[in-house]
């Protein structure tokens, strides 16, 4: 592994072995858009996907988000295992696992030197991680250790998004100094290697959001609804908008082959 590529994840792995990271005031602040009608179709779009873990050879990049993207829905993997740079999130993972009675194997790994052979997992799953690692390294990991045709799915922040990154700008106390949301590079280079179809969410939305809180008690109303359907149908009439949404459900299938560049 090279040395910045090692040394990022010490950073990483430090912040979250110590719990730095300052981000229940930031989480409170968004809630109304996180509960509103753009989390309900991300979600939704999360359930359908990780409908393929069901009896496969499953990897969670992460240590938590087995529970609400697998356990909520019921979907049982014939396999799985969910790997973290940091003990304490490991640990924090396993105590939820035993507490649900979820059988999974959680294993101190770095996610840029997979510890698994090659082909030999069907889906590879996380929840806010690629942005964290060194990109084309992470998913070049993912692709080898992917058999042809097993599946990506991964929901990520995106930094074209003015209004997000604008608040990345002002609350730098809840991120990491290395994490990278997603851009136009990034989805190029995953499309390049997997058969994707995205789902984004959250471009119109978030300004709905906004307006509609001192009106609306229910983040669910007649305005976000509107600003909703203008998302979906923005982004199904000029796909190459999606890079601009505050976050992306990647859902993908290996291409046969080589990595590409």
């Amino acid at each position: 592994m090279r040395s910045d590529v090692k040394n990022r994840s010490d950073r990483e792995a430090e912040l979250y072995d110590k719990q730095r990271l300052r981000r229940a005031r930031f989480e409170s602040a968004l809630t109304y858009l996180n509960d509103g009608v753009g989390r309900q179709g991300r979600n939704e779009a999360i359930r359908v996907a990780m409908r393929e873990a069901t009896g496969s050879q499953v990897l969670e990049i992460g240590s938590q988000s087995w529970e609400w993207c697998l356990a909520r829905y019921g979907y049982r993997p014939a396999q799985l295992t969910c790997i973290n740079i940091s003990q304490t999130e490991l640990e924090i993972g396993r105590a939820q696992a035993a507490k649900l009675g979820v059988s999974c194997d959680f294993r101190k790994m770095d996610a840029h030197n997979l510890e698994f052979a090659d082909s030999s997992l069907d889906m590879v799953f996380g929840v806010a991680i690629l942005h964290h690692l060194e990109f084309d390294c992470a998913l070049r990991e993912i692709h080898r250790v992917l058999r042809d045709g097993g599946r990506i799915v991964f929901i990520e922040p995106l930094r074209h998004n003015p209004l997000a990154r604008l608040v990345r700008w002002f609350t730098p106390h809840a991120r990491t100094p290395d994490e990278l949301p997603l851009g136009r590079p990034e989805l190029r280079l995953i499309d390049r290697n997997f058969k994707v179809d995205n789902y984004y969410s959250e471009l119109f939305t978030v300004i709905g959001a906004i307006v509609a809180r001192p009106i609306f008690k229910n983040p669910i109303n007649p305005l976000t609804r509107f600003c909703n359907f203008a998302d979906d149908r923005l982004v199904r009439m000029v796909p190459a908008t999606g890079a601009y949404y505050r976050s992306v459900v990647i859902r993908g299938a290996k291409k046969a082959g080589s990595w590409r560049c």
